[in-house]
């Protein structure tokens, strides 16, 4: 009975021994655990940059890749001139809070947002046309010249974050301060670098095609020879005479004085006035104006301006102008003297350039069936009258015809009659001499 009372007891002893053990390991276990978990705690990061995408506002008025023929895989955006786009960007920058930038990361103001426009020059660089610093993730883009852009947006805002743990978690294994800190009088430990703000940035560009919706201006110049076969003003002379008006005049007329056109008579077809210019495509207007002595059979010197509808095409957005002149028409046809040599110029100018250059004009004198009128030596000289047309029903029938296609595909035209009067006295107190 004593052994058995004896080996009873080792057994507790044992039992006991053992418990205590699993308890105590159980707990070391936990407490190595948390130690760890605290200790191997990941640090939040900002990042330098957040992703961003630019592009149009909803706007049926951005034309499909392949516009005129472009280069469909060139990611570029196609727009018409004169229209007004509405850019929008999107970036985690705008948002509410910045969880999608950074865990536990915040704003610490408001973004700071510059919307910049570029054109490319004929060298290929790009000169910014404007820069506007704002605050709105929106920007309305008015581009009233043709060319190729580029739009560009560019934000940043101060982001940060707590960086982890707080107060006892945030000193080291044996209760020093991080290093690069110090501690405090009461013991507490200052967290250097944890909440600091950190600027991030987000930024996008995108290439803009902008299409020139507007016909190209046209000037005409007629000068006869005042009764000499040697004109006393040159085609090339009068060309060069015009291009120089043409370019500093932005093409409109270089006067709106009748007696500022003895010299020659003119016809100036062009965009119009500044609150004519850079309406719409699909308003576009012209404006036709005529000038001298040579638009009336009496042979007096006028100036006449007046607006005129332009044509789109519903498709391409091509603009075109086109005059014809007659007898119930504002342009009712140019008048020169029989047997008095003459000459014309006609010169060209494109929007799509700001009228720097000229461009090339197709303009001669033909016949009813299109037949073009030869000259006579450098000039053109008719010998028998043709109006009024009731009185010279034999005679033929002539029309002076111009024009002018841009590079885009608009055009401006003129067709009108071309009358050789028999009439002296009228003239002769207003003409070249």
């Amino acid at each position: 009975m004593k052994s058995l009372n004896k080996w009873g007891l080792i057994i507790a002893v044992f039992l006991l021994c053992s418990g205590v053990y699993g308890v105590s390991g159980q707990e070391t276990a936990t407490g190595t655990g948390t130690e760890t978990e605290a200790t191997t705690e990941e640090v939040v990061e900002i990042p330098d940059s957040t992703e961003m995408t630019l592009g149009v506002k909803d706007d049926e008025n951005v034309m499909p890749e392949g516009f005129r023929g472009s280069n469909p895989d060139s990611g570029d955006i196609h727009w018409l001139e004169d229209v007004g786009y509405l850019m929008q960007e999107n970036s985690n920058l705008y948002n509410y809070d910045a969880d999608e930038i950074a865990a536990n990361a915040k704003f610490e103001g408001p973004p700071n947002i510059n919307w910049e426009i570029s054109k490319e020059d004929d060298d290929g660089s790009m000169k910014t046309e404007q820069s506007t610093n704002t605050n709105e993730a929106t920007e309305k883009c008015n581009i009233t010249s043709p060319g190729y852009y580029e739009v560009h947006n560019g934000g940043a805002r101060q982001v940060s974050t707590s960086g982890g743990a707080e107060g006892e978690d945030a000193v080291g294994d044996a209760g020093s301060a991080p290093e690069g800190s110090e501690g405090g009088e009461d013991g507490e430990e200052a967290k250097e670098g944890e909440d600091a703000a950190k600027t991030v940035t987000a930024q996008q560009r995108v290439g803009i095609h902008v299409h020139d919706c507007t016909s190209p201006d046209l000037w005409v110049a007629f000068q006869e020879g005042a009764g000499t076969v040697n004109m006393a003003e040159t085609e090339d002379a009068l060309k060069k005479q015009m291009a120089e008006k043409i370019v500093a005049n932005l093409g409109r007329p270089f006067s709106t004085k009748a007696d500022d056109y003895e010299d020659a008579s003119y016809i100036f077809l062009e965009e119009g006035k500044d609150d004519e210019r850079n309406n719409i495509p699909w308003e576009k207007t012209a404006r036709l104006s005529i000038a001298g002595t040579l638009f009336n059979e009496r042979g007096a010197p006028k100036f006449e301006s007046g607006k005129l509808p332009s044509q789109i095409d519903a498709e391409d957005f091509k603009n075109s102008v086109t005059v014809v002149g007659g007898e119930e028409k504002s342009l009712k046809g140019v008048f020169v003297r029989r047997n008095v040599p003459f000459i014309f110029a006609a010169m060209s100018t494109d929007n799509g350039n700001n009228r720097a250059t000229l461009v090339g004009v197709t303009a001669n004198i033909v016949y009813a069936d299109g037949k073009e009128v030869e000259k006579d030596g450098d000039s053109y000289l008719f010998r028998v009258p043709n109006y009024p047309r009731d009185k010279y029903e034999d005679q033929p029938e002539y029309f002076f015809t111009a024009l002018s296609t841009d590079k885009d595909g608009n055009s401006t035209s003129i067709k009108m009659p071309l009358y050789i009067v028999d009439t002296m006295a009228a003239f002769e107190g207003s003409h070249n001499r």
